[in-house]
């Protein structure tokens, strides 16, 4: 389960995001929807047949369909437990009870509770590798101030996808500085997060590689 908070897998793109309905049963169920895009799984509000679900896509071409003792409730507390199928719909052969927390459920002494809820389809995304990876994100920056006592914050390269590529870019740019007779009076990170400082005439800056983010692959 993807621990950091800052990223969202990307919100469903359809016409239905403007619609009254769909908006009430997004922001109702919100903390379960949420934590689904941290894992981070494509999430959307499922209306057919006036019957209303959840579910989370995942990287086969399957999906969860997440309700409860039947359809999701408009008022979140007529919840009768949570209720989690793996389905596909090209292939009905692919139909498997993920979670069941209704009364007669395996799981039934959770009940509504929905970080047990969001613990299990984590496991079960990441045991059968269903879920989309994350990569770190990184790029080289310099930031630093002017001898006017201005500040200086440039992007240099990056995003890359390897970090790697970044460390190399960064060699690159620490050069330049080198060739154009900035002296190096600080040195940190060694190899993995490499960081300089330089002066040159008043001027002071910071050379790194930072992290900047994650994107799903």
């Amino acid at each position: 389960m993807n621990n950091n908070l800052g990223f969202l897998a990307p919100p469903p793109e359809h016409g239905k995001i403007e619609d009254p309905l769909w908006l009430k049963l997004w922001d109702t169920y919100e903390p379960v929807i949420t934590a689904l895009r941290r894992i981070p799984l494509t999430t959307n509000v499922e209306i057919s047949g006036g019957e209303f679900g959840i579910t989370a896509t995942l990287i086969d071409g399957s999906h969860l369909w997440i309700s409860s003792l039947a359809d999701l409730p408009l008022n979140p507390s007529q919840l009768e437990g949570w209720h989690v199928r793996r389905a596909h719909e090209d292939t009905p052969t692919v139909d498997e009870l993920v979670y069941d927390s209704t009364e007669d459920g395996e799981q039934s002494q959770h009940g509504n509770n929905i970080a047990a809820l969001i613990q299990a389809i984590a496991t079960f995304v990441t045991e059968r590798h269903l879920a989309p990876r994350l990569i770190d994100l990184t790029s080289v920056r310099i930031d630093g101030v002017t001898k006017r006592h201005r500040p200086i914050s440039q992007l240099i390269e990056g995003p890359f996808p390897d970090r790697r590529q970044a460390i190399s870019e960064y060699h690159c740019a620490v050069h330049d500085l080198m060739e154009r007779d900035w002296r190096c009076v600080h040195k940190q990170g060694g190899a993995e997060w490499p960081l300089t400082i330089w002066e040159l005439d008043g001027e002071v800056i910071t050379v790194y590689v930072a992290h900047v983010g994650q994107a799903i692959v």
